[in-house]
């Protein structure tokens, strides 16, 4: 059994079943867990895994994430403005947020290319030239 700390590129989150969905919806009471709000429609409505998938570790046994994908005690039902501003922020600023979280992790994990330190030119690497006319001449 080999558990990695994030699922692999490849692999594809589960379609989460309607019997997760409703047991999501029981567990809150019909509320949105970022607003508080009444849910109102299955369209309006979205569920949002807590902790994200891409923040779970991985088990390549089970092919899923630890806990389970479709786990309902790791999904949050939200209204649509409630998960935007869970997912991207609140319109200002994405600090907070899954995909600040996201490029933050990628920004400090991911290695940075060596750049060749560049010396500052000097007066006499400048183009030596007429300059500027001046103005008697116009």
């Amino acid at each position: 059994m080999t558990i990695l700390d994030r699922p692999p590129p490849e692999w594809k989150r589960p379609a989460m079943p309607t019997r997760v969905k409703l047991d999501v919806v029981i567990r809150q009471e019909g509320r949105c867990k970022q607003t508080g709000e009444k849910l109102g429609t299955l369209a309006n409505t979205r569920f949002d895994h807590r902790p994200a998938l891409w923040e779970r570790k991985f088990d390549t046994v089970a092919q899923d994430t630890i806990p389970a994908a479709n786990d309902p005690g790791y999904i949050d039902a939200c209204t649509v403005a409630g998960h935007d501003v869970r997912t991207h922020g609140n319109g200002a600023t994405t600090a907070g947020s899954d995909s600040h979280r996201r490029a933050k992790v990628k920004r400090m994990t991911s290695p940075k290319p060596d750049k060749p330190k560049r010396k500052l030119k000097g007066r006499s690497s400048f183009p030596k030239g007429r300059g500027f006319q001046s103005r008697k001449m116009a």
